[in-house]
């Protein structure tokens, strides 16, 4: 499904996973950071989770390596257009637009949450099998 030329973005649940111990996504994210992005509303995302002090600026340091997309007029429009063929949330449109907008592959558990948008997405947990 994707190459090793691919680059990535990767949704909140992955850094989640991460965080929370699951070697799949650990494994993932070593491998392919210097490959890969988060929109900024993944920033927010991750960190709106109840960190302690120490906890928030390690989180902080892992976001960091990442290229950071923030959203552009460009996603905005594609989000647009992405709601007038199927409606999605808001939150899942704007990570599926930044995926379009920058031709990236979108790295997540959640593909059902993206079947309605022409993006390419990839469920690392799926590889286990």
């Amino acid at each position: 499904m994707t190459e090793k030329s691919d680059k990535y973005l990767i949704d909140s649940n992955i850094i989640i996973y991460h965080l929370n111990g699951e070697n799949v996504a650990t494994e993932f994210l070593k491998n392919n950071i210097n490959r890969s992005s988060i929109s900024r509303r993944t920033f927010i995302e991750v960190l709106s989770f109840d960190f302690t002090e120490d906890q928030k600026k390690e989180v902080i340091n892992l976001l960091r390596r990442f290229e950071i997309i923030d959203t552009t007029d460009a996603i905005a429009m594609q989000a647009l257009e992405n709601n007038k063929l199927k409606k999605i949330k808001l939150a899942d449109n704007i990570i599926a637009s930044t995926t379009q907008v920058n031709g990236l592959v979108l790295v997540t558990r959640n593909v059902k949450d993206f079947n309605s948008i022409d993006i390419k997405v990839l469920n690392i947990f799926d590889l286990e099998k």
